[in-house]
């Protein structure tokens, strides 16, 4: 991953935790050394929104929990658990699929109600989800 090379797994973990948790705001989301992190997690789509509308909030941490798929392990599973009740489908979807890929295993009571969200996409990474962290215990 291009955010690796350009700054280190360990600032990478640390960039993509605080940006799915939601800790930058909107002022501090559209400067450095962030624009630069979305930019290698969000790619061209990343350029083209405004990171400082409310309404592109979910963005930064839905590209957070795709990116912590590819970097990520079972250290991130905490952050992963809290966006798993985010407000936004797409990261609670993102954060199951990510729980997912990287097989963490022991969050099933974590992943259960989410069968039963509001949204089908999120219910359908849940027991995708389910099934993964199932098969590698």
């Amino acid at each position: 991953m291009a955010l690796v090379a350009a700054v280190g797994e360990d600032v990478a973990v640390t960039c993509l935790t605080r940006l799915l948790a939601g800790e930058i705001g909107p002022r501090e989301i559209v400067g450095e050394p962030w624009r630069s992190v979305l930019e290698h997690i969000g790619d061209g789509h990343a350029r083209r929104l405004d990171h400082s509308a409310p309404v592109h909030a979910y963005w930064s941490r839905t590209w957070a929990a795709r990116a912590l798929a590819y970097v990520g392990d079972a250290r991130v599973a905490p952050w992963l658990v809290q966006a798993l009740s985010d407000d936004h489908w797409r990261v609670r979807m993102t954060a199951v699929q990510t729980v997912g890929r990287l097989g963490i295993e022991g969050l099933e009571a974590e992943l259960l109600p989410l069968v039963d969200d509001p949204h089908e996409r999120v219910r359908a990474a849940a027991e995708l989800a389910l099934r993964r962290t199932a098969t590698a215990n």
